[in-house]
Parts: C-alpha cells; structure tokens; sequence
C-alpha cells in the first residue's frame, strides 16, 4: 500500500508545529521546564494514569508526573502513530518479525527500565543538567558510556554474522568447485 502524498519536511514541520501549539491552547497542557519529550516517562505516566482511572477503588494509586494528573500524556502513542503514517506515505513500512522473542523482551525490559531509574531520556536529563542537577550530568555520561559500548557491541555481532554467513557460502562452494576440478 503506496500513497502518492507528497509533503515537503518544512510543510509537515510546520503544520506538526501549528497542531502542537494548538493542542496545547485547546487542552490547556503547561508541563513543567525539565519535562522532555520521553517514550519511557511518557509510556509511564499513560499507563499508571489509565490504571488509576479504570482500576479498582482498593488498587493503591500510582505515581504519576504532576502533568499526567491534568490530563493523559499520549506522547509515546502519537510519536509511534506519527512514524506508522511516515513510513507507510513514503512506502518503507514492512512488517519484521524478531528472531529471539525471549531474548528481545529481555533486552527491552532492560532498557526501559534503565531508562526509569536514570529518570527519563536523554532530553530531560540535558534539561536537568542544564539546571544544574550533577545527577543527571553523571547520567549523561553513564549514558554517552552506554551508547558507545552497546554500538560496539553490535558491530563486533554484525561483524560475526558476516563471517558465519561468509564461511558458510565458502563451505557450500567448496564442493562444487571440488568437482568441476576433478571433471577437468
């Protein structure tokens, strides 16, 4: 499914940047100055706001960001609604299926929570260290650490695959080369 819909990055900015304003005047959102644009403080705040809500009364409440009491922060849903619409205007949505479930949900339980205990994303932690938090200024260290070894990681992985397969072809060739030789 292709859409011919063609929308300049400039246009899509600006129109994104209008409904954003917009939305914020409409619903009266005022979140406080370190509040970022997070997908594991965000997803949170969804997630213990609709519990709240919809939960049982004998349920002890959870945590929420003072933003989140105003009104549901939908962030994380309209930036995954966003790249959804993008990818699938420009033709380049595919469905992919992970090889290793156990292993990918292992890893993304890792990484959000990770991403709980430093606080939030990258964004705010800038915010915070701007404001002159030193624990978010050892955050972004740990994190700028984190980033380097993780792409470390999955180059030396990458590398490692492409000799397998390599080895495997040059295993697989082996014979036939073997007997067009002996047919010579």
């Amino acid at each position: 499914m292709k859409f011919k819909i063609k929308i300049s990055a400039l246009t899509f900015g600006v129109v994104s940047a209008a409904c954003a304003v917009l939305s914020q005047v409409k619903f009266s959102f005022s979140p406080p100055p370190a509040y970022g644009v997070c997908m594991v403080c965000h997803a949170r705040d969804l997630v213990n706001t609709l519990l709240n809500r919809i939960g049982p009364e004998w349920w002890e409440q959870a945590i929420v960001s003072s933003v989140a009491l105003k009104g549901l922060i939908v962030t994380t849903l309209g930036v995954m609604l966003g790249a959804f619409i993008a990818a699938v205007i420009s033709g380049e949505f595919k469905l992919r299926f992970v090889e290793n479930v156990p292993k990918a949900a292992i890893c993304g339980f890792i990484v959000i929570t990770a991403g709980l205990v430093i606080s939030g994303c990258p964004m705010r932690l800038l915010l915070r260290t701007a404001y002159g938090d030193w624990g978010a200024a050892a955050s972004v260290v740990t994190l700028i650490l984190g980033v380097f070894l993780g792409t470390l990681c999955l180059k030396w992985q990458a590398k490692r695959k492409a000799r397998r397969d390599l080895k495997g072809k040059a295993q697989a060739e082996l014979p036939a080369a073997a007997e067009e030789v002996a047919a010579q």
